[in-house]
């Protein structure tokens, strides 16, 4: 991952900041899976395509 995305991703506070930084990357990167842990909990996997690399970010 760039240190771009890196960035943005650390920024964000909420998961709707997370969804909109990730597609405002280039190339975008989008949510492919949402894992829910609980109620309050959910697990966001966010992928260029589906073949290449991800970053799971930990949203509550």
């Amino acid at each position: 991952m760039s240190d771009d995305a890196r960035a943005r991703f650390a920024a964000c506070g909420t998961l709707a900041e997370a969804i909109v930084a990730g597609l405002r990357l280039s190339p975008p990167w989008a949510v492919t899976d949402v894992v829910v842990q609980d109620e309050y909990t959910h697990d966001l996997v966010f992928q260029t395509d589906a073949g290449g690399p991800a970053i799971v970010l930990d949203c509550t």
